[in-house]
Order: structure tokens, then C-alpha cells, then sequence
């Protein structure tokens, strides 16, 4: 009897070891998956976007490219209207969020909804952005013309 005790001890306490390092590997990807989220926040927040850009995979910035313009964006508002979704079984996670912004030689405001995909690399062990940077709408820049034309 006492081996019978025994042995199921010993498998208790490594089904609670495993299910311990899944909760602490599930806890890490979470924190993560935070600290990802507020970079991208602030970086829009801040009308950093050519900074948001970071946050996509190396290979994918050099194929989508950042679009020029963009220093005449002035983000007026970031505010999220569907938190974060993490899918653990996919490695990825969804959110959505409202953008506000104004060209600056316009003072014309805009909105947007930029809908986030973003997937976990385990090997590097940190999130990618997977969808696509919003597109600010940007018309010509405006030309003054000098008095009396």
C-alpha cells in the first residue's frame, strides 16, 4: 500500500509542477503581450507612428514599407474600443482601437479604426504585429500662394 501511496504522491506533484510552469509561461506571454500593447499605444499616442512600425517583423516592414507623410500627422485621440484578446492556442491576439488624428497643414481631423493582430514568436519570445499599420489618409500638401495672386 504504502507504494501505491507513493507513486500517485509523485504524480500529484508532477502534474502540479507542469501545471505550474504553464500558468508562469501563460503569466510571462501576458506581460508581455502588455508591455507590446502600451509601446504601441504610446507610439501613436505620441504620433511616433514610423516607431509603430518596429513592432512588425523585420522581413514584413520591408515589404509593406512606411509611407511617407507622416510627420504630418498629429494623433489626437487613442482609445480602445475592444481590449486585447489573447488566443493561446493560436499565439495570437486581437484588439481594436479608435484613432483620432489631424494633418497639420489641414487642422482636418480624422478617424479610424485600427483593428490589431498580433501573433507570439516562441523562439523569440515576443509579439509581432501581423496586420497593417492604419493608413493615414493624407491629401497634397497645401501650397501657399504669396498676397495679391
Amino acid at each position: 500500500m504504502p507504494g501505491f501511496f507513493t507513486r500517485n504522491l509523485t504524480l500529484l506533484l508532477v502534474v502540479l509542477l507542469l501545471a505550474g510552469c504553464q500558468t508562469l509561461e501563460t503569466k510571462k506571454r501576458d506581460v508581455s503581450l502588455d508591455r507590446v500593447l502600451h509601446a504601441y499605444e504610446t507610439a501613436m499616442r505620441w504620433s511616433y507612428i514610423r516607431q509603430a512600425y518596429s513592432l512588425m517583423r523585420p522581413e514584413r516592414i520591408k515589404e509593406a514599407g512606411i509611407p511617407q507623410g507622416l510627420e504630418n500627422i498629429k494623433v489626437t485621440r487613442y482609445e480602445i474600443l475592444e481590449p486585447a484578446v489573447n488566443d493561446i492556442k493560436s499565439n495570437t491576439a486581437r484588439q481594436v482601437a479608435l484613432i483620432s488624428y489631424v494633418e497639420k497643414d489641414r487642422q482636418q481631423e480624422k478617424t479610424l479604426t485600427d483593428h490589431q493582430l498580433w501573433e507570439y514568436d516562441k523562439s523569440a519570445e515576443r509579439w509581432y504585429l501581423v496586420s497593417e499599420i492604419p493608413a493615414f489618409v493624407t491629401q497634397p500638401k497645401m501650397r501657399a500662394l504669396p498676397l495679391g495672386q
